[in-house]
């Protein structure tokens, strides 16, 4: 399978789910970066064969090919909402304390917005981090295997395996042995909404706090 083939996989897969215009700016986003990035690893190669020719610049060439295929990965489709408005997503949760909500917001490299906090009860905590990636690639690409429907994996410490959160797919992540559970939704192939607890009974508790997040509210962010 060549690395065009393989990114462009891992892209169209996170793109399930999303409108048509939108899969359609994703799908040619992925195949313009696929294509850049497949193009600069055959520069690299053939280069690699010449060293001893002395063909360095090739190899130069072969490398920043690779790295605006990247670059273009990561700048998404479009501006990301204000982290402002992510921090006011953030719920509040019968029986949870809600501490440090706070956001930030990045232009370059790569286009992003954040919002998180902590919510404690007893020993237990998880942590919520909303993430508008503004359909940069380079940010769902590399959840996209997990998000396959019928993806599972178990073992005698837990499982990790794919899942409906709500209307939107997502991925479960289980450790009983560190009794650490992490719950991730894709929404709009745009919004990562992920939590993560710590010394939790059960992944309930982080479902919990997950499920408090109104995603349908989210998916309508512009």
């Amino acid at each position: 399978m060549t690395t065009r083939t393989l990114i462009a996989g891992f892209v169209l897969t996170a793109a399930v789910g999303c409108g048509s215009s939108e899969q359609q700016q994703a799908e040619q986003a992925a195949e313009q970066a696929a294509q850049q990035i497949q193009q600069g690893a055959e520069q690299i190669q053939r280069s690699a064969e010449q060293m001893a020719g002395g063909n360095a610049d090739a190899m130069a060439q072969g490398l920043q090919q690779m790295a605006q295929g990247f670059q273009q990965m990561a700048q998404g489709q479009g501006e990301p909402v204000d982290f402002e408005v992510l921090k006011a997503a953030l719920p509040q949760v019968n029986g949870w304390e809600q501490s440090n909500p706070r956001g930030e917001q990045l232009s370059m490299p790569m286009k992003f917005s954040k919002a998180e906090a902590r919510y404690t009860r007893g020993d237990s905590r998880v942590e919520l981090e909303i993430t508008d990636s503004a359909m940069s690639q380079l940010l769902l690409a590399p959840m996209s295997m997990f998000l396959a429907s019928g993806y599972s994996e178990r073992s005698d410490e837990g499982f990790k395996r794919a899942a409906k959160i709500g209307a939107f797919p997502g991925i479960e992540d289980w450790n009983s042995q560190s009794k650490r559970g992490e719950v991730t939704a894709v929404v709009g192939n745009r919004f990562i909404v992920q939590a993560t607890g710590h010394d939790v009974a059960d992944l309930a508790a982080v479902r919990q706090v997950l499920d408090a997040v109104d995603l349908n509210k989210l998916a309508a962010l512009k």
